[in-house]
């Protein structure tokens, strides 16, 4: 804890000489309410560089895919799997410690 105490003190000892790691690089900046100070150019990056639209995927016909779902037993068969697996056992709680009483009927 001592050390930890030591650091700060030490930190706060270089900032208020100028030593901190940032202190140089201020000075070096250009004066904001100087109108002839030497600043970088803008550069413009739009956000749509290289953007691709998304290419159309051939979803193939609409009545082969009805065909396809009632094949399969319909929209029901489709719900019978999604309801199995969920359906999974779940793991057997834990012994755990009693439970401390209050505020149980809220």
């Amino acid at each position: 804890m001592k050390s930890i105490a030591s650091g700060v003190a030490l930190a706060l000892a270089a900032a208020a000489l100028g030593l901190a790691p940032g202190a140089s690089a201020q000075s070096a900046r250009p004066d904001p309410l100087n109108p002839k100070a030497q600043v970088p150019a803008v550069a413009y990056r739009s956000a749509f560089q290289g953007y691709r639209p998304n290419a159309a995927a051939d979803v193939g016909s609409w009545t082969d895919a009805n065909k396809t779902v009632h094949e399969a037993g319909g929209w029901r068969a489709y719900a019978r799997e999604a309801r199995q697996a969920d359906a999974a056992p779940a793991p057997a709680p834990a012994a755990s410690a009693p439970r401390p009483k209050g505020h149980e009927h809220h």
